[in-house]
């Protein structure tokens, strides 16, 4: 996984820079960040200080889009620049048109945004302030959300989990927020009023492609990877099955009669993708601003994905870390989403296993992992992945009733 060379790297920055000065967002310097896999993300000093309701400016040749944004001033603005190939990996390939389709979902979003809150959380949707859009690569200018953790960092780090005063109330209302903002959006972006937008998105194929291969096209590939992993024949068969289910579902074509399990997803929907900005002291009665990124992945697909891998996520930091808080969110989180039939419980248990086996292929290899990722535990979190999947399979509903996600369950008035 080679990625780029020092001095490859510095080119791809000189280069950068040269697209940001034709635009009023011209910089002093630019900061690599340490989040971004698949794209170069930076924190650009601006050589003038903006107020950010002036920024109407263009990009010189480049074909550019500029959004709305409120009348405060800025220092500095995140640049997520996207090639054909992932940041971590020269030789990944990743189709570049995966940007256009987040800037169209970051100016839909930024609209319907602004009219969803809660008395404790403000869900927000990062403000695109440039569209760079070039032969074979992208540029985005995006607003910093200063102060700002990832839950992820969140959860796994004891001085910020000491210094935000993560109580089982506060971590139960931000998944409470995040469950019940995600129900939202899958109900939004299925309205009649967004039939041009998922238009557009429904032909981002080459993330669904991409999805497909990272997650159910290599969990079976992990399994084999662990001997002491016993399986049975049958056992091996739903495996199998559930993969192949799932390559059946990646080909499906939206139509006009999709039911309220498909639709347009998030796609890369986990603790990663959730900013957060805390007081200096929270309390549980505070307001929390609360960002949703990364939507280079939006796709049509099946809503157990979204579900499914945020619950996996958290479970993953359950699991290694025996963080409790991980566990209190994910409580909050079905809570907010709400009920759903069985059949769509049964998906999300499927998808979660899916999720916790293919932990395994997200990173460095084991032996590079930190000292927490025993084998034990690895080896664990895989067939834990497995019981997941088959329960979820074989529709075991006593298993279900006694699992973390019983509360999928709980309002049978209100099913999807």
């Amino acid at each position: 996984m080679p990625p780029l060379s020092q001095p490859e790297k510095d080119q791809l920055i000189a280069q950068i820079s040269l697209e940001l000065s034709k635009t009023p967002f011209a910089c002093k310097s630019l900061t690599q960040l340490t989040n971004g896999t698949t794209n170069f993300v930076f924190r650009a000093v601006l050589t003038h200080p903006l107020p950010l309701d002036a920024l109407d400016g263009g990009a010189g040749n480049a074909e550019s889009t500029t959004t709305a944004a409120a009348a405060t001033s800025t220092k500095t603005v995140i640049i997520k620049h996207s090639t054909a190939f992932a940041a971590l990996n020269k030789d990944l390939p990743i189709d570049v048109s995966r940007c256009v389709v987040e800037e169209s979902m970051l100016n839909a979003l930024f609209t319907w945004n602004s009219q969803n809150t809660t008395s404790t959380f403000r869900i927000k949707i990062p403000r695109l302030h440039l569209f760079i859009r070039g032969t074979d690569t992208n540029t985005q200018v995006l607003e910093d959300i200063h102060g700002a953790v990832d839950l992820k960092a969140l959860l796994i780090s004891p001085s910020l989990t000491a210094n935000s005063n993560l109580s089982h109330s506060h971590a139960m209302s931000i998944g409470r927020a995040l469950g019940s903002w995600l129900r939202d959006y899958h109900a939004w972006v299925s309205t009649r009023s967004q039939a041009d937008l998922r238009a557009e998105i429904e032909a981002n194929e080459p993330m669904r492609k991409l999805k497909y291969c990272i997650s159910y096209n290599s969990f079976i590939e992990v399994i084999q990877r662990f001997p002491e992993i016993s399986c049975t024949e049958f056992d091996k068969k739903i495996l199998k099955d559930a993969k192949d289910m799932a390559m059946e579902e990646f080909d499906r074509k939206a139509t006009a009669e999709e039911g309220e399990e498909w639709g347009i997803i998030h796609g890369d929907f986990w603790t990663g993708n959730v900013l957060l900005v805390l007081p200096e002291r929270q309390q549980a009665e505070e307001e929390t601003d609360l960002f949703i990124v990364d939507w280079e992945f939006t796709q049509f697909g099946h809503r157990a994905y979204d579900i499914g891998q945020m619950i996996g996520d958290l479970l993953e930091r359950k699991h290694f870390m025996q963080i409790d808080a991980a566990v209190w969110v994910l409580e909050g989180f079905i809570d907010g989403y709400g009920a759903v039939s069985e059949d769509m419980a049964f998906r999300i248990a499927v998808h979660t296993g899916v999720q916790l086996i293919t932990w395994v292929t997200r990173g460095p290899p084991l032996h590079m992992r930190p000292a927490w990722a025993t084998r034990e535990r690895v080896v664990s979190i895989v067939e834990l992945g497995i019981t997941f999947i088959l329960k979820g399979w074989n529709k075991d509903m006593e298993w279900l009733k006694s699992s973390v996600l019983a509360g999928l369950l709980k309002d049978e008035q209100t099913v999807i």
